[in-house]
């Protein structure tokens, strides 16, 4: 009994030491490669071992592992910075950003759905609610070098030396106000006054037409007074053009009432999910169908138009005069617009249009900062007062132009090529102009254009839009070469 309660005495002895020693810390794991180390993580206390587990060998068994708290440091905490562009990625930068600007220029969605504004529909301008305002203006100075006039016929020489110059010195070519509004998805509103024809009060209003869409960038109609659907001289935006002139092929479809602006109504469909892949435009004009002679379809036109592929525009247009108009005009006896040898002495002011038609086909690839437009046209001469014997016309033209980047240095340099024969069934009306120029953006909203154009016409070939009265011989126009500044700004 004695020898029992001496080793229950002993066993006691041990387990009251070993409560009373602290127990060995649990040795600190071993950082890995991929850790951080940590120093200023402050050490728990460990937890001693319950009595009776392993206490008669004298070991501890370790705590449980809990999770570490995070790394504390007294350094201030570091912002990270914004790495600059490397120089070898600045390209790659800008190209994103010019392919970015493709998509967008190729969407579904076109800028517009009647195209001819002169902005072409970036959505930058002055807003207020619902309403939209936009001003463009144009001032130009122009000095055109020819030698004079060979004509033997007396009083012709002179005034073929004065109209070759037609147009030099200072001039304020466009101040537009554009006026649009589209209080909702299926009502838009526009309307392009230009206080620079107020001598003229005719030509102020450029456009002034309303849009129903009752299917929303699928079937659109406008009605007011619009571009015809033919030539993308006309229709592109001016805003944009590379150039101080759009050629002499512009200025003859716009005499013929082909291209240009009229009072009508238009359809455009995109039949196709994507939109851009096919765009189908319908007009009916008032065309030369005016007074006695009014008609719904004065002019028709239509316009197919594809984007295939990123950049890349095809299009085809005609426009047709289906009847011929003879406007007696008894009661004009103010202007000028007098016939050298009227058919009916009685009515020297009658003015007379044929039937006729007119076909043009374009293209258009716009990306990295290269463009390329080009477009063939080929059509009836239909002024039958002023063609002179001809009966019809045809005229190609091509534009190229690279917007160069470089550093601070913004630049445009342009050539431009254009051949216009106006009596395509004689040897006679030829004319070939080469343009080349260069354009300095300012601020992105202003703009200054250099050009130089170079006219070569054949002998005999009278000159476009002859002034009045008529004479019974036409004016001959002169070969030259012409140098205009142009500043634009645009809000």
């Amino acid at each position: 009994m004695s020898i029992c309660a001496a080793v229950v005495c002993l066993v006691c002895a041990n387990s009251a030491r070993a409560q009373a020693a602290p127990a060995a810390p649990a040795p600190a794991p071993t950082p890995s490669a991929a850790e951080p180390v940590t120093t200023s993580t402050p050490e728990v206390a460990p937890t001693p071992a319950p009595s009776g587990s392993d206490s008669a060998s004298g070991s501890v068994a370790p705590p449980p592992a809990e999770p570490s708290p995070p790394a504390t440091t007294n350094a201030p905490a570091k912002v990270a910075a914004t790495p600059e562009i490397e120089p070898h990625k600045k390209k790659q930068h800008k190209a994103r950003q010019h392919e970015a600007a493709d998509e967008a220029a190729d969407s579904d969605t076109p800028k517009d759905s009647f195209p001819g504004d002169p902005f072409g529909e970036d959505g930058a301008g002055l807003r207020s609610g619902m309403l939209s305002l936009r001003v463009l203006l144009q001032t130009r100075y122009r000095q055109t070098y020819a030698k004079s006039s060979k004509n033997p016929r007396g009083g012709y020489a002179l005034r073929e030396d004065v109209l070759v110059h037609d147009g030099d010195g200072f001039d304020l070519q466009r101040f537009f106000l554009r006026i649009a509004a589209d209080p909702i998805e299926e009502l838009g509103f526009k309307a392009i006054l230009d206080f620079a024809k107020l001598n003229n009060p005719e030509n102020v209003v450029k456009q002034a037409y309303a849009t129903v869409r009752p299917v929303p960038k699928h079937v659109e109609i406008a009605a007011g007074i619009l571009k015809l659907p033919y030539s993308t001289m006309e229709l592109d935006p001016i805003a944009r053009f590379e150039l101080t002139d759009l050629g002499s092929t512009d200025d003859l479809i716009k005499e013929l009432g082909f291209g240009g602006r009229d009072v009508g109504a238009e359809l455009m469909v995109a039949p196709l999910p994507t939109q851009r892949l096919l765009r189908i435009s319908l007009g009916a004009f008032g065309g030369h169908a005016k007074d006695e002679h009014a008609s719904p379809l004065g002019a028709v036109g239509a316009r197919i138009e594809t984007k295939p592929l990123k950049g890349l525009r095809l299009g085809i247009d005609a426009v047709g005069m289906p009847n011929s108009q003879d406007y007696k005009r008894p009661f004009e006896t103010s202007n000028k617009d007098l016939l050298p040898l009227p058919p009916d002495p009685l009515y020297p002011r009658e003015q007379r249009w044929a039937a006729g038609k007119a076909y043009s086909a374009d293209l258009s690839f716009e990306r990295y900062h290269f463009t390329l437009r080009s477009e063939g046209l080929l059509g009836d001469r239909v002024d039958v007062d002023e063609r002179y014997g001809a009966r019809s016309f045809w005229a190609v033209w091509a534009l190229a132009a690279y917007d160069v980047h470089a550093g601070w240095l913004r630049l445009t340099p342009a050539v431009r090529v254009e051949w216009l024969d106006l009596d395509r069934d004689h040897d006679l009306g030829a004319r070939r102009e080469i343009a080349g120029g260069i354009g300095v953006p300012f601020k992105k909203r202003m703009r200054l254009l250099l050009d130089v154009k170079r006219t070569d016409v054949q002998k005999g070939t009278p000159v476009i839009n002859s002034p009045k009265p008529l004479p019974a011989v036409p004016y001959f126009d002169l070969s030259s070469t012409r140098v205009t500044a142009q500043f634009q700004v645009e809000l």
